[in-house]
């Protein structure tokens, strides 16, 4: 038999390859496409009609579209003192110079993260080493993060998710900041941006709203915060009456602490923040649900206020 010819050898394989990785690449748009579909599925029968998600007119992201950007994006994103740099920079809306935008970060840190975001065409190097984002930028780090957590579900843990959701049919306002599918079960999660001491009780109250409305199997409140919860916003939610309407009042709007600054609510709220790792912390949340929860969608109803 004769040799191949080596040129030709290692193009053929070359050949296959690339049609085996587009293959799969195939494969995992439909798998997407699929779970996206039965989160949608989800919503529809519970009497709602999306008519926006995924919405990037108020993101922070390269406007670069490339893979790589976006990836480096979200894992500089994992960082809470980035998260923190962010929001001081969204807060000057004039130009800036490092040292106003460093109050929680070394100047070292912040110009790293300033290089960073000029790489990747999300801030303009101007004279007298002052910076200022293009226009027009979000006013908000919120929209931001509520995609980063979507991308947390989706890349961490393979759930589809959607976030920035607007939807017809819902008595709590219609909007939820992150849905996504586990293994047949609906998951809601609200995203909080702010620090526990701006987060207020009607906030809480509106939260179980929605709740009622999408009647999830499981549900999340994130805080994006290295401080303590249980300072203020457990006894927001045991105030609130957490879960109201479970079977046994006796053990109703309880806090159960499962990790560091992670407590689970009856019968599947988790309160988290992002202290150590928020994949890691969702983590936590997901082996105690599948290990210690029933599992039930939300019986709540949201706790009536006094007309006084």
């Amino acid at each position: 038999m004769p040799a191949k010819i080596p040129g030709k050898s290692l193009e053929e394989l070359k050949n296959k390859i690339d049609e085996l990785t587009l293959r799969l690449e195939r494969v995992e748009v439909s798998q997407v496409a699929q779970g996206l579909s039965e989160l949608k599925g989800m919503l529809r029968r519970r009497g709602l009609d999306i008519f926006r998600f995924n919405p990037r007119n108020h993101l922070l992201l390269p406007p670069f579209r490339t893979e790589e950007a976006q990836t480096l994006f979200y894992e500089l994103f994992k960082k809470y003192s980035f998260r923190l740099f962010l929001r001081e920079v969204l807060s000057h809306r004039s130009p800036f110079r490092v040292a106003d935008v460093v109050r929680y970060s070394s100047p070292e840190i912040g110009n790293t993260y300033l290089r960073a975001l000029e790489k990747w065409g999300m801030a303009e190097r101007l004279e007298g080493q002052e910076y200022r984002l293009p226009e027009p930028s979000p006013t908000s780090l919120g929209p931001t993060l509520e995609w980063f957590m979507a991308e947390v579900f989706r890349k961490e843990f393979s759930c589809p998710a959607l976030y920035g959701l607007r939807c017809k049919g819902a008595r709590g306002g219609g909007d939820f900041d992150v849905v996504s599918a586990l293994e047949g079960r609906l998951v809601y999660m609200e995203v909080k941006s702010s620090p526990p001491k701006n987060i207020a009780g009607d906030e809480v109250h509106e939260f179980f709203a929605r709740l009622e409305d999408l009647q999830p199997h499981l549900a999340f409140f994130f805080v994006d915060t290295e401080l303590r919860l249980k300072d203020k916003i457990v006894p927001l939610f045991e105030a609130e009456g957490g879960a109201a309407g479970y079977p046994n009042p006796d053990e109703a709007g309880r806090a159960e602490k499962i990790g560091d600054e992670i407590f689970f609510f009856k019968p599947a709220l988790y309160l988290l923040g992002s202290k150590r790792s928020i994949a890691g912390n969702l983590e936590v949340c997901f082996r105690h649900f599948f290990t210690s929860s029933p599992g039930k969608t939300f019986p709540f109803r949201p706790p009536q206020r006094s007309a006084g």
